[in-house]
Parts: structure tokens; sequence; C-alpha cells
């Protein structure tokens, strides 16, 4: 069968499944008609279609890209090369370390340059895990009309390809823009001087038919590479199918704000009218949670209650970090972490990519609690930007001291968010109370695994759907209350 995040760390363990896909969205410019978060809309879609059928792990979409040309466009988020190798290298030794042996990355961005290096040196170098990089969309470029060509973000194709997916995400296309010059002269002067407006190609041809017709064409292409790299790494290695003809996928998993406030999936310019100078940036996690709950739990959690918050606040949402550092859940299979050097300079990517697009102000909202490396970074960010301020949603990441603590993961509370929210997600047949009762300083020493083989600890057989929602409500109202009188404190002290 196929697995996802929406399933539990027990139902990958019991699983044969040893290879996972992980898809790489981007939030760049697209021009003032389509959504700076286009690529990630596409790579989730492309990847569960693409992944329907096969017994594989399918990862959550990664967000963001290296599209440091894009720099200093409102509402784009650039990440250094340094730091996207190190995501990917911290990835595939999770999952070598879990006993996967092929990894499937499925690349949207028009930016990532150093992806494919990494993988050659996964491959000839580290040889930790059987890599293979695709690029869908370039892929199948190759066999496109050439008048739909160039299309470096914006263009024919890929307008063609939102209509295809969902028509309302797409603005009055723009008129067509040929810059009139070679494409690398945007690596060299970057895509502002090159292409003002965010965009390069021939918007005005796109359509529907033209979209799903090469929306067929990426996934005929990807497939029939990635037969072919499996094949070639490994005499007569392919992906294991199944019979499933369709993936349960639960709606809102990137939800819109569409209401007040605007997301990544806005376009540039919906981004700049909306005015806003503050930006959410929720944080989750994809770890283990329980034999009930899914490994997603807290991403999921992270996506709602971002969404939420941005809305009450009119602020800018940017798409949930589905992974950072989660090391006390490294034994449960499943489970993804990111080094924590790896997790500071992605924040730090974050928070200059967002100064350099005129915003003043940013929430990162924490969901998981081993993500301590976020106080320090935040701390440094504030020092680095005297006029860009990042704040948490609570001091929440605080000592915990010493004494044993009853209710700690997969307990009562995440327990209610899923039975609200997600319920076809809860296995209510594999569900178990326990709490080891000891310090939180368990994780630093044995991880939870040490103390809760289960990886329970809490009570979450008292969780109800009612308590769910309740907590969510009073968690929005405390974030949004908190996040207001922290900025009027740093807004009015000395």
């Amino acid at each position: 069968m196929l697995l996802s995040i929406f399933n539990t760390s027990i139902e990958v363990a019991e699983s044969d499944i040893d290879t996972a896909v992980l898809p790489l969205g981007s939030v760049e410019p697209k021009g003032p008609h389509l959504p700076v978060g286009f690529d990630l809309i596409l790579a989730n879609q492309f990847a569960k279609d693409f992944c329907t059928g096969k017994a594989v792990y399918l990862l959550p979409v990664f967000p963001f890209s290296t599209a440091m040309e894009t720099r200093g466009f409102r509402g784009a988020v650039a990440l250094q090369q340094q730091t996207l190798w190190d995501v990917l290298n911290d990835l595939a030794s999770v999952l070598a370390r879990h006993g996967f042996k092929r990894l499937v990355v499925l690349d949207f961005s028009n930016y990532n340059w150093i992806v494919k290096h990494c993988i050659r040196e996964l491959n000839l170098n580290l040889q930790l895990i059987q890599a293979v990089w695709v690029n869908p969309k370039e892929f199948a470029k190759e066999d496109a009309d050439p008048k739909l060509l160039p299309d470096y973000g914006g263009g024919a194709v890929e307008t063609s390809l939102a209509l295809a997916l969902d028509d309302t995400m797409v603005q009055t296309p723009a008129e067509d823009f040929d810059a009139g010059t070679p494409r690398e002269y945007i690596d060299y002067k970057g895509l502002a001087q090159i292409a003002p407006r965010g965009f390069w190609g021939k918007p005005t041809l796109a359509s529907i038919d033209l979209g799903k017709s090469f929306y067929g064409l990426m996934l005929d292409k990807t497939r029939q590479f990635v037969g072919y790299a499996l094949g070639l790494i490994q005499e007569g290695a392919s992906i294991a199918e199944h019979d499933s003809t369709e993936i349960w996928w639960p709606k809102g998993n990137i939800p819109g704000i569409q209401n007040a406030g605007v997301d990544w999936y806005a376009s540039l310019s919906s981004i700049s009218e909306a005015g806003t100078e503050m930006v959410i940036i929720p944080i989750g996690a994809t770890e283990q949670h329980s034999p009930s709950q899914p490994l997603a739990t807290d991403y999921l959690q992270a996506l709602m209650l971002g969404s939420c918050v941005a809305a009450e606040l009119g602020a800018y949402l940017l798409p949930a970090l589905p992974v950072l550092t989660s090391w006390g859940h490294i034994h449960f299979r499943g489970s993804l972490t990111l080094g924590g050097m790896t997790a500071r300079r992605l924040l730090e990517d974050i928070a200059a990519s967002l100064y350099r697009g005129g915003f003043t102000k940013a929430v990162i909202l924490n969901i998981h609690g081993g993500n301590w490396v976020i106080k320090p970074t935040m701390i440094e960010i504030n020092r680095k930007f005297e006029d860009f301020k990042v704040i948490s949603n609570g001091d929440l990441l605080a000592y915990r001291g010493q004494a044993p603590v009853e209710q700690l993961h997969a307990c009562e509370v995440e327990a209610s968010f899923i039975k609200a929210f997600y319920p076809e997600s809860f296995k209510a047949d594999r569900l178990l109370d326990y709490t080891p009762n000891c310090s939180a300083a368990a994780f630093d020493l044995v991880g939870i695994q040490g103390v809760s083989p289960q990886g329970v600890w809490g009570y979450p057989s008292k969780a109800s759907a009612e308590k769910g929602r309740d907590d969510l409500q009073q968690k929005v109202a405390d974030t949004v209350a908190y996040v207001r009188s922290a900025f009027s404190h740093i807004k009015t002290s000395p």
C-alpha cells in the first residue's frame, strides 16, 4: 500500500516499503497572475498522482527553494544553496537509517540548481541511498510546442498548468514578456532587473487544454525516467506497485486563508496590495505520534493554527514547515528530522528573504516541543536586523525543569485535535494510554522510546472532538493576544 504522513509510524514500520518520494515546492515570483506558491500547489498534486498505485512512503512537500535570484520580491522566500543541500542530506540520512533504500526527489522550482549535484553525491560519494532527481516541468518542456517557450516562471506552460489544476487561482494573465536576453542573465543581475514584474514568458497563450496535455506529459516522462534511473542504479530495481487506485488525502492539508489576510496562494500583486507588515511562519513536525495518531499531527496543527492566526491578524501566511528537529523520535520509522544547524540556517534564510521583501514583523508559530533551536536562532535574527523583529508564540521552549511530567506527547490534547479535524487518520483500534511520569529530559538522553516504547506520553483515551475544537479556538485567541501585546511592547520599549 501507499503510505504518507497521514499514516502512523507503526503502519510505516509494519510495511516493507523501502522507497520514499520527496516533492520540492517553492515560494517564488510567478508574475502578477499566479500564486507565489504555485510550485508548492503543483508539487502536492503531482506527487499524489505520481505515487498512486505505487508502494512508496510519500513525504510532505518541502515548501522552499534556492530561488536566490528572486530575493526582494515581496512574499518570495529563497534559501541559500548550503541550506537546501543540508536539508536533502539530513532527510536522506534519516530515511537510510530507517531502512529506506531509494529516494525519488520531485523538484518543481525553477531555481534549485544545487539539487542535481546533491543527488549525484548521495549516489556516488556518500552511497547513502539510491537517489533519483526529476524536474517534471523541465523534462516535459523538451517535448513542448516551441511557441509556448520560453517560460522562466509565469509563462504559457505554468499558467496553463494552473488553469488545469484550479482556474480560480489564475488572475487575468499579464501581457507576454520576453527580456530579450539569455536566461543566464538572471544569474548575474537577479530576476527583478531582468523581469521587473516577476515573470518571463507568454501567459496569453495559456489554456486549460494545454495544461492538461502538459501535465499528462509530465507524468509520463517522470514515470519513464524514474523507471530507467532505478534500473540503471541497480539492475532490475523498480518501485513496487499495489492495487489501490486512489490515495486518501484529507481536505485542508495545505489550506489557504480565504478571508482576512493573504497567503502564499496569492500573487505578487495581491501580496503587495494587502500592505501587511507581518508574516506568520508556522512550524510543525513529521514524527511518530503513538499507534493511534498520524505522523503529520504537529504539521496539521501548524497548518490550521497558522491559517486562523494569520486571518485574525491580517498577516501574510507562509506555508508551514513540515519538518524541523525531531531527534527525540528518531527511533520510530517514518519520523523525519533536520540537524540543528540545518534548521538554524533554514530559519535565517526565511527571515532574510522576508526582510529583503520589505516586511518588518514575523511570528514563528511553533507547534512542536522539540524545536529548541528556534529560540537562539530567533535571538540572533533580531540582533542582525534592527528594523525587522521576529517573535514566537510565547516562550514555549523555556526551560522545563526536572519535575516529572504526566502528559507530554500524543496525549489528550493532540488526540482531540485529530479527532476533531482529521478523524479518518485516528486509529481508535490502536489507542493506548501510557505515562512514564518522568522528566522531559528523557528526550535529551534516550528519546521517547527509551521511556515509552510505543511513543505515548499521556492519556489520549480522554480525547474528544469537542475538546479539540475548543482547544484550537483558545489557542488562536491566546496567540493573537500574545502577538499583539508583544509587538506593542517592542514598539514602545526603549
